[in-house]
C-alpha cells in the first residue's frame, strides 16, 4: 500500500513539475533583462521587457486587440439578445429546427466559409478591425443565440404579464426582468465571445492591412524572428500581457457565470 503511494505521489509531482515549467520559464524570462530562453533563475531581475512591451507599436497593438474583442463581444450578446428573446416568446414554426440549422452550419470550419466571408468584406470596404469585429459576430451568433434562448425560457412568462398590466413597456420588461433574471447567461456569452475573438488569428491574419491594424495574437507571431533574431524577454512579457486580459473578465465576470444558471436543454 505504501509503495503505491508513493508512486503515486512520484506521479503527481512529475506531472505538477511538466505544468509548472512552462509558466516557470515564462516568469523568469520575462524579468530577465538578458534572457537567452534558457530555463534558469535570473542573474539580474528587471521590468525593462514589460515596458517594452506596453509602448509603441505593442501597445497599438494591445489597444486593437481590446477593440475587436470588447466590440464582438459586445455586439454579439446585444444581436443575441434581441434574436433569442424573439425565438424564446414568439411561436414561431420551426424556431427550433431553425437555430439548430445555424449552429449546426456554425461546426463548419472557419477555412470552410472564409473565402465568401473575405470578398463580402471587401465589397463593403470592411477589410479591417471593424470587419473582423462584423465577421466574428456573425460567426458566434448561433451558439450565443442558442444559450440564451435557454436562459429567456427559464424566466416566468407571469412576470412579464404582470409588469405589463402595471404598465411597463417592453423595453422596461427587458430592463427591469428579463434580462436580470438571465445575467448568468448574458455573462457567459460575453466571455466566451471575448475570449475567443481575443485568441482569434485567422480573420486578423486577411483582414488587417497594416501593422497599425494588427492585434496582439498578430504581433506576438510577427515578433518571432524579427530584425533576424528571437527577443525572448519581449516575447515572455508580450505573451504574459496578452493572457492577462482574458483572465482578469474572467474574475471580473465569475460571480455573475456562477449564479442563476439555467437549464440548457431548448424546449419545444
Amino acid at each position: 500500500m505504501m509503495n503505491k503511494s508513493r508512486t503515486l505521489n512520484i506521479a503527481l509531482a512529475f506531472m505538477a513539475v511538466i505544468w509548472v515549467s512552462p509558466f516557470a520559464w515564462l516568469l523568469s524570462t520575462a524579468v530577465d533583462p538578458i534572457a537567452t530562453g534558457q530555463l534558469r533563475f535570473p542573474k539580474e531581475l528587471g521590468l525593462n521587457n514589460f515596458a517594452q512591451a506596453l509602448t509603441g507599436e505593442s501597445l497599438l497593438q494591445l489597444w486593437n486587440s481590446l477593440f475587436i474583442a470588447g466590440g464582438t463581444a459586445t455586439l454579439t450578446l446585444v444581436v443575441a439578445s434581441g434574436s433569442a428573446y424573439a425565438l424564446s416568446r414568439l411561436k414561431i414554426p420551426g424556431r427550433n429546427a431553425f437555430l439548430w440549422s445555424l449552429v449546426l452550419l456554425r461546426m463548419l470550419p472557419p477555412t470552410g466559409i472564409l473565402v465568401p466571408i473575405y470578398f463580402a468584406a471587401q465589397s463593403v470596404g470592411l477589410l479591417n478591425n471593424v470587419g473582423i469585429i462584423v465577421a466574428l459576430t456573425v460567426l458566434n451568433l448561433p451558439f450565443a443565440m442558442l444559450l440564451l434562448k435557454n436562459f429567456f425560457d427559464t424566466v416566468p412568462v407571469e412576470l412579464e404579464e404582470a409588469a405589463h398590466v402595471e404598465g411597463a413597456s417592453l423595453a422596461t420588461i427587458l430592463r427591469r426582468v428579463v434580462l436580470p433574471m438571465s445575467k448568468a447567461g448574458l455573462a457567459v456569452v460575453w466571455f466566451f465571445t471575448f475570449t475567443s475573438a481575443w485568441n482569434e488569428f485567422l480573420f486578423p491574419l486577411l483582414f488587417s492591412r497594416t501593422e497599425d491594424a494588427f492585434p496582439m495574437s498578430m504581433g506576438l507571431y510577427s515578433a518571432f524572428g524579427r530584425n533576424g533574431s528571437i527577443q525572448y524577454g519581449f516575447l515572455a512579457a508580450f505573451s504574459i500581457i496578452y493572457a492577462t486580459p482574458a483572465v482578469a473578465v474572467y474574475f471580473l465576470l465569475r460571480r455573475n457565470m456562477n449564479t442563476g444558471f439555467a437549464g440548457v436543454g431548448v424546449k419545444g
